[in-house]
């Protein structure tokens, strides 16, 4: 019994030393201003360190909640909260506990500045970009087809720019709900584009916003194909990138 004892203590001991090797989540932020758009550093931006960048954080939950409360709350994926707490139900997080926010990412080796890259094992989309001299990185979660409608993997185009999309039903969609009109206009609950559409080599594949129902969803695999952020990530995105700037799906 003493053994059985003196093991568990080790066990909590150790668990507490890694726990506190992490720096607390948030303590290191402060915003960072590009043409005219701020984001929040070391959450949604990040000094690049070769293709490296970030940290790995510790969070202390402040009340019952799930990794989906949370991915929203903290603005990280579901499944990266998922990956780097294995030992915590995902749907029955408790309060008062230490979880793992992991924010130490890594892009392609031969990345190039002013290129979108969309990760599906992170499901993060990068942007690589130059403040002040400086190479940072800026991030934001994003969600992606499932295994019966897929995200493509590739390199892409961005051929169209729309502000206030009405969505064109693709017929993955109508297969799921019939009862949807060729067209849904913007404004409509219906209309999964979100505020801002970017299209892909004029294909119906797209970088776009989501109907506010679905904002929770934005980090796990919710659409038909396309990469999903949401609305105030795809609003200040929209205002950084140009036609014909290159998006890479890996």
């Amino acid at each position: 019994m003493k053994k059985i004892l003196l093991f568990l203590v080790l066990v909590f001991i150790i668990s507490v030393a890694k726990a506190e090797r992490l720096e607390v989540y948030g303590f290191d932020q402060e915003l960072i201003k590009l043409k005219g758009i701020y984001f929040i550093k070391n959450l949604e931006v990040f000094e690049l360190d070769g293709n490296s960048f970030g940290k790995d954080y510790k969070y202390k939950t402040d009340k019952d909640a799930t990794f989906v409360d949370l991915a929203y709350q903290l603005k990280v994926s579901y499944y990266e909260l998922k990956e780097a707490n294995p030992d915590v139900n995902p749907f029955k997080v408790p309060k008062n506990i230490y979880i793992k926010i992991p924010l130490k990412k890594q892009l392609p080796e031969n990345y190039q500045l002013n290129t979108v890259y969309v990760s599906l094992q992170d499901h993060r989309l990068y942007l690589p970009v130059e403040i002040d001299g400086k190479r940072y990185v800026i991030t934001f979660p994003v969600g992606l087809g499932d295994e019966e409608f897929p995200t493509p993997k590739g390199e892409f185009s961005i051929t169209e720019k729309k502000v206030n999309p009405d969505w064109v039903v693709p017929p993955s969609a109508r297969r799921n709900n019939p009862n949807l009109p060729p067209v849904v206009p913007f404004g409509s609950p219906e209309n999964g584009l979100g505020t801002r559409a970017l299209r892909l080599n004029n294909s119906s594949y797209m970088i776009h916003g989501t109907s506010k129902k679905s904002e929770k969803g934005v980090g796990m695999n919710i659409s038909y194909g396309c990469v999903i952020l949401r609305n105030e990530d795809i609003e200040r995105l929209y205002q950084l990138v140009d036609l014909n700037t290159k998006v890479v799906i890996y």
